[in-house]
């Protein structure tokens, strides 16, 4: 009920968050993967050549994002977006009509910065400075966008490749960023000056979550036509607690992207079929969503802080399920597992920013703690073939995969411990 109660209070706010969690689906890997052979075909490069390509513009990519993605922090957000889909269509349009690894570097280039990095920026920082109160939850509404994209657009698209050529279907992207995302992004919040404008030096975090307040006003009270100037507030990233959390941020995107890109290896050592795998994908999406708008009202109610080091429990689980036994059924289970802790990760990585620095400095934040988890994705599989490498076993790596994230979470659980970090305008007693 107060997820309904919360979508009739913002409407217009949520859609856009959602809209541009959707449109990040162009630039994120899962949708690149269906032009892979294709392209691959067409300018001659095998899989190694691509995957080396990719991976370098990945990381490239995310060194970019600190740089750009603070700049949120000082522009009004549907100036930001509108720029943001502009380059995405770009990027669609440039790699429609590459015709060498040239163009074809440079159109990855601006399709994952601004598709995978920007978009995604644009929809979680918008939403985390805008609410206070219900934060958490209007996190996971606006996340819905990326599963939602994840169950529709590959099975859509593969369609129209078939029918139109790959070519044809980047350049019909371009034109519907432009035509139907950019509009639309336009029209929801155009009217809206308090979602736009950026926050400004004074405006204090909300850290201690109110569960017992009134809900009939569910957005922060802080935005104002007060022209922005950047807080100096140097604490969060001089202070032992990020350091002690910068491993628990990294580690799903490092374990999760090696499992799924090492699937093949796995189902080949266990005498599973890869269509379990294949099947496991869809309990992973319906999986997710549930951890995202299960974690919304837990981090309303305790705040993301509190919950943050926990919410790698799931994933422990599910790879001892990986780890224990050969039957395909628990390739379901662990798939089921792996979401939950995507679904929380997602809403907690951008709830805890506002838990800790000053609302004008969301942007800066998230934009390097998304660059940590952006290089730790592209390390994961070649970490992971070290491994297999070496010759080590899958049940010894998977063994070494739990010790690791027990460690941590153990790790970011002390950084709680009074005294660690105290956020700007909190006393250390409100912390905890």
């Amino acid at each position: 009920m107060q997820f309904l109660h919360l979508l009739r209070q913002a409407p217009r706010q949520l859609a856009f968050g959602a809209l541009h969690s959707f449109g990040s689906s162009f630039g994120q890997t899962f949708l690149v993967a269906l032009f892979v052979p294709f392209i691959s075909a067409s300018l001659a490069l095998n899989a190694t050549e691509f995957a080396n390509i990719y991976a370098g513009i990945t990381i490239g990519s995310a060194l970019c994002l600190p740089v750009v993605g603070r700049w949120i922090d000082k522009v009004d957000i549907l100036s930001y977006s509108i720029a943001t889909m502009a380059l995405l269509a770009l990027g669609c349009l440039l790699i429609s009509v590459a015709e060498n690894v040239w163009m074809l570097i440079a159109a990855l280039f601006v399709l994952r910065l601004a598709g995978q990095g920007l978009m995604s920026h644009v929809s979680m920082t918008g939403i985390a400075r805008y609410f206070s109160r219900n934060r958490g939850r209007a996190l996971a509404i606006a996340s819905f966008g990326f599963p939602l994209a994840e169950a529709l657009m590959p099975a859509i698209l593969l369609a129209l490749i078939a029918l139109f050529g790959w070519r044809y279907i980047y350049g019909g992207s371009a034109v519907f960023i432009l035509l139907v995302l950019m509009p639309t992004a336009m029209l929801l919040v155009r009217g809206d000056k308090k979602f736009r404008i950026p926050p400004t030096k004074s405006d204090a975090p909300k850290n201690t979550p109110d569960p017992d307040a009134a809900q009939t006003d569910d957005s922060a009270t802080s935005a104002t036509a007060t022209p922005p100037t950047q807080s100096d507030h140097p604490r969060l990233f001089k202070s032992v607690y990020v350091w002690f959390c910068m491993p628990m941020l990294a580690a799903p995107p490092l374990i999760m992207t090696a499992l799924f890109f090492h699937q093949g290896a796995i189902s080949d050592h266990k005498g599973i079929d890869l269509g379990w795998f294949a099947a496991g994908f869809t309990v992973f999406a319906v999986t997710s969503v549930l951890g995202a708008f299960g974690s919304g009202p837990l981090i309303d109610k305790h705040s993301a802080r509190r919950l943050f080091p926990w919410h790698l429990v799931p994933l422990m689980v599910g790879v001892v399920v990986l780890a224990a036994t050969k039957t395909p059924f628990a390739i379901l289970i662990y798939m089921g597992l792996v979401g939950i802790t995507t679904g929380f990760a997602t809403t907690l990585r951008t709830a805890i920013i506002p838990e800790l620095v000053p609302l004008d400095e969301i942007g800066a934040v998230r934009s390097t703690l998304t660059a940590v988890m952006v290089l730790a994705s592209a390390m994961g599989p070649a970490i992971y073939g070290w491994m297999f490498a070496a010759s080590m076993s899958i049940e010894m790596m998977l063994i070494i995969t739990l010790i690791a994230m027990v460690l941590v979470s153990v790790l970011s659980w002390i950084s709680e411990r009074p005294g660690f970090y105290v956020p700007p305008g909190v006393t250390p007693q409100d912390t905890h």
